[in-house]
């Protein structure tokens, strides 16, 4: 058996010959279909409104995103908000504003359904390059909103409503998240601030437990320690003069005692007396002792008077009040002679007599003596300043040994105490922040959505394209009936014409005869066309209604 050869140009006219009815029947209503429609759709106005996203990546910073990422989140923002905005009941203060339906005033469901449809959100991007990547890459910045009416200014109050819904739900939104912000971080500067509160009193108590021992008083204490060793040294060589003095002294009041008083010792306390002149005052209290002892010789003053502690205790405080009416408190004769009397105070409580032998009544031996007690009063007093300052040294010891423990423990409390005020004062800084972006965004000095192009009173329709209606029509409806043709004709397995036969049975027929045509025949091909008239028209009408209705 031959293989089937392929059909020809011939074979698709004979096809459309015996079955022009089916190309007619599919043809004809979907070209009356798009003549009615291009004819008849009513004209729709849109308004337009460009809005442009001042600053996209603050609306990233608000899900943390970044990168690629920005565009998406932009993109979901602007859909979000659109849910937000086209609300059942946002819509119907919309159409109860402006009227936008009244032949749905009665249908409220389908008025929304209706509105929802003639509103358009569209994105719009604008194509970069990455300068990390290197790549192109597309960012969003800006977005439309597109309303549609058959009355052109009610077009243009629905777009208008649009944006002023949209600009006045973005600002809501950011303002109130710049609120939200602003109270969490005033919330946590007070939870802060009651944590620096506590961290200051526990390092307020640290430092009153550790007086003297923290790391900042290290080099004090050192230095403290220096002076305090140089003091002690400075007082013991004092005191090593002192007793040097004293053996000296001592020495000649054992001379004193055994000469005894005569008029050269007179003459001595005379020159003596003299020669002081020229350095001291005659209210000087050595001036007025020598004085005393020259009197007390030439008068013949008990020479065993005064040589008493209680007798040389009110000699001492007569010439300290004598002294006072020349000389101030801070005077050295001053300080000198209140220790002086602090000492003999002291030896007296002590139960000391002190009474001194007959030879030092002599003028010599009462000043020599009068000379060893006062050395002895200063080596006693230097040796109470050694004893304070060597306590005081032991105790710079102790604070300067434990200074580096206390160091540890008192820097672990600065730390706390630094992060906890560095913590508290960004989030001070935060919520000052939030609360200048509330008031800027309330005031509309911080908008991120900026109305480029505002809607404008549409000059013509928008759509129905009619030109595009009716010739997309014609050429489905040639595409579509010659289509229905075909294959009708190649799922067709009857029998037609002598190459039929040859192509299934492999031989030639003697004769054909030809399709015989009777009144029967017109009869049912009449009401074929008829029926698939009535159909066609039925479908078309109903198509018709169903997309003027969308319209």
């Amino acid at each position: 058996m031959e293989a089937q050869s392929s059909a020809e140009f011939s074979d698709y006219i004979h096809a459309i010959g015996r079955r022009k009815g089916l190309l007619i029947g599919v043809a004809i209503p979907i070209a009356v279909l798009a003549i009615l429609l291009a004819l008849t759709l009513p004209d729709v106005y849109s308004s337009t409104a460009l809005v442009e996203i001042d600053d996209p990546s603050t609306t990233q910073s608000l899900a943390g995103t970044g990168g690629d990422g920005g565009s998406s989140y932009a993109d979901q923002y602007v859909q979000n908000l659109k849910g937000t905005v086209l609300t059942d009941n946002n819509l119907r203060k919309l159409n109860e504003e402006h009227g936008l339906y009244p032949d749905l005033a009665d249908d409220e469901s389908a008025m929304i359904a209706r509105l929802r449809r003639d509103i358009g959100v569209r994105i719009v991007t604008t194509p970069i390059l990455d300068p990390r990547t290197g790549r192109e890459r597309e960012v969003v910045d800006a977005f439309t909103l597109t309303y549609d009416n058959h009355d052109p200014a009610k077009a243009q109050q629905g777009a208008t409503w649009l944006v002023t819904a949209f600009l006045a739900e973005h600002r809501r939104q950011r303002q109130g998240r710049a609120s939200s912000a602003a109270e969490f971080y005033a919330k946590e500067a007070e939870r802060i601030r009651g944590q620096v509160g506590q961290l200051e009193g526990k390092l307020a108590e640290f430092k009153r437990a550790n007086a003297g021992q923290l790391p900042e008083l290290t080099q004090v204490n050192m230095s403290m320690m220096d002076r305090t060793e140089a003091a002690l040294a400075a007082n013991n060589t004092q005191m090593a003069s002192l007793r040097q003095e004293r053996v000296f002294l001592a020495a000649q009041l054992e001379q004193a005692r055994a000469q005894g008083p005569d008029a050269t010792s007179l003459r001595a306390l005379e020159d003596q007396y003299n020669r002081m002149r020229s350095s001291y005052d005659e209210g000087h209290p050595d001036m007025i002792a020598i004085r005393r002892q020259i009197d007390s010789m030439k008068y013949g003053t008990s020479a065993g008077a005064g040589t008493s502690l209680r007798s040389q205790l009110n000699q001492k405080r007569a010439t300290l009040t004598e002294s006072r009416q020349r000389y101030g408190e801070e005077h050295p004769d001053i300080k000198r002679l209140q220790r002086d009397i602090a000492t003999l105070e002291a030896r007296i409580k002590s139960g000391e007599r002190g009474d001194v032998e007959m030879s030092d009544g002599t003028p010599m031996g009462m000043q020599l003596r009068t000379q060893i007690n006062a050395i002895d009063s200063q080596l006693a007093s230097l040796s109470a300043t050694n004893a304070e300052l060597r306590s005081k040294l032991t105790n710079l010891e102790t604070n300067v040994t434990a200074a580096p423990q206390v160091e540890r423990e008192y820097s672990n409390a600065t730390r706390d105490l630094t992060i906890a005020r560095e913590k508290y004062e960004q989030l001070l800084n935060r919520q000052m922040d939030a609360e200048v972006s509330e008031a800027a965004i309330s005031g509309g000095r911080a908008d991120e959505f900026r109305l480029i192009q505002a809607p404008m009173l549409p000059a013509g329709p928008s759509k129905p394209q009619r030109l595009a209606i009716l010739l997309i029509g014609l050429v489905a409806a040639v595409v579509l009936g010659l289509t229905a043709t075909v294959g009708a004709e190649a799922l067709d397995p009857k029998v037609r014409g002598a190459r039929d036969v040859r192509e299934l049975l492999s031989v030639s027929p003697l004769v054909a005869v030809p399709m015989i045509r009777n009144s029967r025949t017109r009869r049912r091909n009449a009401w074929r066309f008829a029926a698939a008239s009535a159909s066609g028209v039925v479908g078309v009408w109903i198509v018709f209604l169903a997309i003027r209705n969308y319209f």
